[in-house]
């Protein structure tokens, strides 16, 4: 049997161990793969309630950067901080969140 000299057999036994990276916390955010479904499904909601196109459109962008950058709930707290400074009613910002969470993935 052939003696390896001088090659690495491995860890030595001064060297520390090097453990694996711990994993990060997950969040929800929106899923990238789904997003035009998503963009269609939130169209299809402002029409349905006559939300104006100048509402429509700066909510519509604001929340699909937000749920996908930073996370979910975030997205959420912006369309709930929508409805309470009269952008649009109740029920479309139930509608939205609901839409939020069917489009959601953990990354």
């Amino acid at each position: 049997m052939a003696i390896n000299r001088g090659r690495y057999k491995g860890r030595r036994s001064y060297e520390p161990r090097i453990h694996p990276p711990s994993e990060s916390e997950r969040t929800a955010m929106l899923n990238l793969g789904r997003i035009t479904p998503f963009r269609f499904s939130i169209k299809e909601i402002m029409t349905h309630y006559e939300i104006s196109e100048d509402v429509a459109s700066s909510v519509m962008a604001t929340v699909i950067a937000k749920g996908s950058r930073v996370s979910i709930n975030a997205a959420r707290n912006y369309v709930r901080d929508q409805e309470k400074a009269g952008a649009y009613p109740r029920a479309v910002s139930d509608e939205i969140c609901d839409l939020l969470d069917k489009f959601s993935k953990l990354r």
